[in-house]
């Protein structure tokens, strides 16, 4: 495997940074970690608010695997250096269009994973939506790891 300067930064887009985004970073850096990968993730909102709370019923469902969210709040896009960022996984393709219309992403650099919106729904709502990311994290993993 060819040694990197610096671990790739990824990051997992969504609307308001509560529910999807942030679980799919926190399962996400504890997969990578768990196999010592030179990636690690970050997330944020296309529409968030800074500093709300993730929500919690994200924080119930990410308990269920051993990972704790408790303290993660809300960031918006524009408190990131985007240009850092190697690989933009949005949850829809709206959260695509946008970066590539509004900040310029290229589309080279984002894939949409296409996992529905658990907001409004009852935990297990938040369930389902929460194996829906684990399961496509770990594809995504699979990449880092070759």
């Amino acid at each position: 495997m060819m040694q990197r300067d610096k671990k790739q930064c990824v990051a997992f887009v969504c609307t308001g940074n509560t529910c999807r985004s942030p679980m799919a970073e926190a399962i996400f850096n504890k997969l990578a970690g768990e196999k010592n990968l030179d990636v690690y993730a970050v997330s944020f909102g296309m529409a968030a608010a800074n500093g709300v709370p993730v929500s919690a019923l994200s924080v119930r469902a990410c308990e269920e695997i051993g990972i704790d969210l408790s303290g993660k709040k809300a960031s918006f896009i524009y408190n990131y250096d985007i240009g850092g960022i190697d690989k933009f996984y949005c949850m829809s393709e709206e959260h695509k269009n946008m970066l590539v219309q509004f900040c310029g992403v290229p589309e080279e650099k984002i894939e949409v994973l296409g996992i529905t919106d658990p907001f409004g729904g009852n935990f297990e709502v938040y369930r389902q939506c929460r194996d829906e990311i684990y399961n496509s994290v770990q594809e995504l993993i699979k990449e880092y790891e070759n």
